[in-house]
């Protein structure tokens, strides 16, 4: 072998020892000049395209542009981590790309596009952006949205340096899949202004899409407030109340569509908005099919919605809480978020109880479509809200299919949600009306009862009474509600005598007013036989027995002479006072309830100047704020200083009046003498 053979041979195993370093290196050489180059954008926008340098946790020396990152792994720019080599992976994490632009100007700027779920922006170790608020002060937006960031050029107009983006994602939710976290599409660089638009483009094309969701949210909102201004008008139907929170509740949820709430509020407050939202729609809708299916006149259906509300509320109270730590959300936060969720999305199942019991009570073709449309709402609702819980785990897609159910017409889009919503709140507002109708016409016929009730009673209670020589007889009648079920009357006889009668009838209206003129009617035809009140009281109580239906009259009768002879009878009403003082009149049972009852007289001679006081039970019944009965001991006071009959209704009144009154006063004076009477039947009308 020549030495010139021997050098060829050196030469040859020094290239291959070089061509196997050479081929060692090339990947990490490769990797850390993988550089975004690109000339002078112009007017427009170029995407940053190739594989970013990517690593988990965190460290601010990551920053720097002298950091050597060809260690790092490399993933795709438009797609998240969660969905390459990171599933599931919360916390920090940062993108690195070197950029080589050249005869870029002033307006150059970069896009990065919706991130999950907060960032910083560096361009060689200097921040330049940030999107919400990292740790350990974090705050992040519900749905990510594009933001764009100058770039700072030389003055050759080149713009050469590492862009590094430090991500920071919040722990996965109950219905987060695993495929979250950084970048969901690729970042671009280009003049601000184009950049500019083009990031509110989307919204922009979103609002066109959904502005049919948002003029109907309009025109449901308007309705609630029509509602509520209805109800603070007559606060005696509820019904308007529970639509109105319906309805202005499921206005706002339209609203969050508009991007200037949707893509303007911070998660957490997104959360306490939607939550509290729904709570309200749901629980205000239970109460109107309460309504509307008439259960709500049922104690137990009432007892059972004000418990699962409570449930609701505090269920949503719980999980709330939850949302101002959950940027350090652990094991034990993230199972409380499991358990309340599962309690109100389980909660709102109430609502198929209602429509099925509902039905089975009130079979009525009219009821149907409410059921139809409460049916289909809560059960695309329910379906899509516990499908998506934990998807992580069970894998479903049923969520992401449902929500590109709906119509498309045109530019415009009519989700599955917007439909059902629009045709319940279509059903909704025909089936109020047709109840409200109803209802008022109903409310008519009582009108119409109540009117003529009052016009019999009008007739039964003596407008004036005619003057007696030697008495003089004062009375005054308030009934607490339109028509009373009180009464009195005073007849005077040829031969100078009184009958006199005060009674209560149980129940009121023109049951009670058809029970009074009965009662008066048979009174005169009495009067014609016998004065003894005894034999009066036996008379009434065997025309009463089996014609009121259950209810009992309460009555004491008078009778009293020119010379003041008087005699009692009573039938379970009160007895009279003498001067201040309770008469020691026997009690019986009241008229209607046996026919075997028995009455006994007291005979007593009433004197010059003395005066009987007869009254029911609504003056010792009527009772203050503070629940006291007005009660004997205050009339018994209040009667020793000898009060006329306005004084005696008036104390009552003032006190608290629940119940009818009504009070008469008989004064005798010496033969001859003559002093009007006087009556008071309606001076004032009190309502229940």
């Amino acid at each position: 072998m020549d030495r010139g053979s021997s050098r060829r041979d050196r030469h040859l195993v020094l290239r291959a020892i070089l061509l196997l370093l050479v081929c060692s290196l090339l990947p990490r050489v490769l990797a850390y000049g993988d550089t975004f180059r690109t000339h002078d954008p112009g007017t427009g926008s170029v995407e940053i395209s190739g594989p970013w340098q990517f690593h988990t946790s965190d460290d601010m020396v990551w920053a720097k542009p002298s950091y050597d990152d060809s260690g790092w792994e490399q993933i795709r720019g438009n797609d998240t981590w969660g969905a390459q080599t990171h599933p599931g992976h919360t916390g920090f994490a940062w993108y690195r790309k070197h950029i080589d632009i050249t005869g870029a100007d002033k307006s150059l700027a970069v896009m990065i596009p919706a991130v999950d779920d907060t960032y910083e922006l560096y361009w060689n170790g200097e921040k330049i952006g940030a999107y919400g608020k990292l740790p350990p002060h974090a705050s992040w937006w519900a749905f990510g949205h594009s933001a764009v960031y100058s770039l700072p050029v030389d003055a050759s107009g080149n713009a050469r340096g590492v862009l590094a983006i430090r991500v920071w994602k919040a722990p996965l939710a109950s219905t987060d899949t695993a495929k979250l976290g950084g970048l969901n599409a690729v970042p671009e660089v280009g003049d601000k202004a184009v950049l500019s638009m083009r990031a509110m483009a989307p919204r922009y094309e979103r609002e066109r899409r959904q502005l049919p969701g948002i003029l109907m949210a309009a025109a449901i909102f308007v309705a609630g407030l029509i509602a509520l201004l209805l109800y603070l008008r007559d606060r005696t139907q509820r019904l308007y109340l529970w639509l109105a929170i319906y309805l202005l509740a499921d206005g706002l949820t339209g609203f969050r569509r508009l991007d200037a709430i949707a893509y303007g509020l911070h998660f957490v407050w997104e959360q306490l908005y939607i939550q509290f939202i729904n709570a309200s729609q749901d629980i205000s809708l239970w109460l109107l099919l309460l309504t509307l299916f008439g259960l709500n006149r049922e104690a137990r259906w009432r007892r059972w919605t004000g418990i699962l509300a409570v449930l609701y509320l505090s269920s949503q109270a719980i999980d709330c809480s939850t949302f101002f730590p959950w940027q350090d959300a652990g094991p034990g936060l993230q199972w409380i978020d499991a358990i309340t969720t599962a309690i109100y999305s389980l909660t709102p199942f109430f609502i198929f109880v209602i429509v099925g019991f509902g039905l089975a009570r009130r079979r009525q073709m009219t009821l149907w479509p409410i059921a139809i449309a409460a049916f289909l709402y809560g059960a695309y609702n329910i379906t899509f809200n516990t499908a998506g819980q934990g998807r992580r785990f069970t894998g479903w897609t049923l969520t992401d299919r449902m929500g590109t159910w709906g119509i498309h017409v045109g530019a415009y889009s009519f989700s599955a949600p917007f439909l059902l919503d629009l045709l319940l709140f279509t059903v909704l507002l025909f089936t109020v009306a047709r109840h409200q109708f109803l209802e008022r016409r109903r409310q008519s016929q009582i009108e119409l009862e109540v009117k003529s009730a009052r016009e019999v009673q009008h007739v039964l209670i003596p407008q004036e009474t005619p003057a007696i020589p030697g008495f003089s007889i004062a009375s005054i009648y308030r009934p607490a509600a339109e028509v009373g079920g009180d009464f009195f009357q005073v007849m005077p006889q040829p031969d100078g005598s009184a009958l006199i009668m005060v009674g209560d009838v149980s129940g009121k209206g023109l049951k009670a007013a058809m029970t009074v003129s009965l009662i008066v009617g048979a009174l005169r035809t009495l009067a014609d036989y016998t004065l003894r009140p005894a034999e009066i009281l036996q008379g009434l109580n065997r025309r009463l027995i089996g014609r009121i239906d259950g209810g009992f009259v309460t009555c004491v009768v008078l009778h009293i002479t020119a010379n003041g002879e008087t005699m009692v009878a009573n039938a379970g009403h009160l007895a009279p006072f003498r001067e201040g003082k309770e008469l020691p009149v026997m009690g019986a049972l009241p008229l209607g309830i046996s026919v075997h009852s028995s009455y006994e007289e007291l005979t007593f001679r009433l004197h010059e100047d003395e005066t009987l006081t007869l009254y029911t039970d609504g003056i010792v019944e009527a009772r203050n704020s503070r629940g006291e009965l007005f009660g004997f001991e205050r009339l018994t006071e209040l009667l020793a200083t000898r009060p006329d009959v306005g004084t005696i209704v008036g104390a009552a009144e003032a006190f608290g009046q629940q119940d009818d009154i009504t009070a008469v006063s008989v004064t005798r004076h010496p033969l001859g003498e003559r002093k009007a009477a006087t009556v008071s039947l309606t001076a004032q009308i009190a309502t229940a």
